[in-house]
């Protein structure tokens, strides 16, 4: 058995951007995950967690997204051998950028890596997802498909599942604004309605198509005029101070689109690289939590390619 360490970066990701609840995802350059692992010739082991939120991660292998996920694609590819897992976040759990879902694509893929890539895409992320279903409180895969694939990514089904990646327009710059709030994933879903009247079904399908065909042409206007919400982000801003104010500041400073990212409780904010300045946007955007004596974070980044191997 080799004793050979692999080390792999997972992204953190955007989900639902507007009307895409639970099917739209995107990846960012940065903050990610680091996950390292060996063969050993039995069972999951994690032998240390460092990083932000790291004294909060479950080290039981039966609780842990990274262990849960390499297990599902070792029994996928028909393999037996076991790994120990080092992992270190860069993501803070309960953030909305996708934490749970960098870990559990990180495990994914390099287990992945070590079985020979046997997988498809598909069978890929729906074992990330699957981990991501224990420690998040139901299958969705609108982060673990971004972390995995890069770019941005559509679930067309979960049954059967099937998921696609659209490279996003190069001059989509993205600003993260981190309020210093815990969200835990399974409260927030929670909130959500099980129905939506029928008017909002219409307007999410018109919306959430438009986006698709904006990230897909490269269509900034069309990005800005779909990013709408009716559902997911109205039933989840009380859990976001000054959320309306956040998103206000930051359009008025140049953003295209202002929106919840994820649960939250980060704020993401698109804008145009050829003619907006994200510093500016970060900079005003953060100074609404730390004028309210909410201790904040952010930074300018763009979209990523997904897991890979360093």
């Amino acid at each position: 058995m080799s004793d050979e360490w692999i080390k792999v970066a997972a992204p953190a990701t955007t989900s639902n951007i507007g009307p895409g609840f639970d099917t739209f995802g995107l990846a960012l350059s940065e903050p990610y995950d680091i996950v390292e692992g060996r063969k050993i010739d039995s069972g999951m082991i994690i032998s240390e967690i460092t990083g932000p939120g790291s004294d909060i991660i479950p080290i039981d292998p039966k609780k842990n997204s990274v262990c849960i996920a390499a297990a599902e694609v070792l029994q996928k590819s028909g393999e037996d051998f076991g790994i120990e897992f080092r992992i270190t976040k860069g993501i803070r759990p309960g953030s909305g950028l996708g934490s749970s879902g960098a870990s559990a694509s990180g495990g994914a893929y390099l287990a992945h890596l070590m079985c020979g890539k046997k997988l498809t895409d598909n069978e890929l992320v729906l074992c990330a997802a699957r981990a991501e279903s224990v420690t998040s409180g139901g299958l969705h895969a609108d982060n673990v498909a971004p972390s995995l694939l890069g770019g941005f990514t559509v679930i067309r089904s979960y049954d059967p599942f099937d998921v696609i990646s659209i490279e996003p327009p190069k001059n989509l710059g993205i600003v993260v604004t981190l309020p210093d709030i815990y969200i835990e994933t399974k409260e927030a879903r929670k909130v959500i309605p099980k129905e939506v009247p029928l008017e909002h079904l219409v307007f999410h399908v018109g919306n959430a198509s438009c986006l698709t065909h904006g990230m897909a042409t490269g269509d900034l206007d069309l990005i800005k005029r779909s990013i709408r919400d009716l559902v997911s982000e109205p039933n989840r801003k009380e859990l976001v101070p000054r959320l309306d104010e956040a998103e206000e500041t930051a359009l008025s400073n140049g953003a295209l689109a202002s929106f919840l990212g994820g649960s939250g409780p980060c704020v993401m904010s698109f804008y145009d690289k050829s003619t907006g300045d994200g510093n500016v946007i970060a900079e005003k955007v953060k100074s609404v939590y730390t004028q309210a004596g909410i201790g904040c974070e952010s930074w300018v980044t763009v979209c990523g390619k997904g897991c890979r191997r360093i």
